[in-house]
């Protein structure tokens, strides 16, 4: 377990996830929004993004999503750090759900 973790910079990790450049806004059931941390996303039933499958999840500026549930309480299990998934947002063009944590999302 040792050589496990020494492959990692647990004070560079930290700092990511003490990121503070998350978006504070509140967000509101019909508001459209970029996604800004990819951490905490996952579909609708808890698995998580496939780079190769989830294409439309890649940081794009035209993409967007808008927010179709507030005040969810779903856990997300990213290994270093657990998530709050809050938000319910949807891709109009693909009508692809997802879960996020609201701090992950800015306002577009």
């Amino acid at each position: 377990m040792e050589e496990f973790n020494d492959l990692f910079n647990l004070e560079e990790i930290n700092e990511v996830l003490d990121n503070k450049n998350r978006d504070p806004y509140v967000k509101d059931v019909g508001d459209r929004v970029s996604i800004i941390d990819f951490s905490s996303t996952t579909h609708m039933n808890g698995l998580e993004l496939d780079p190769e499958m989830d294409e439309e999840m890649s940081f794009n500026s035209m993409t967007y999503f808008i927010v179709i549930q507030t005040r969810q309480n779903y856990k997300h299990d990213a290994y270093f750090k657990t998530y709050r998934q809050d938000l319910v947002v949807v891709n109009p063009i693909t009508n692809k759900q997802y879960r996020i944590n609201s701090g992950h999302v800015q306002l577009k």
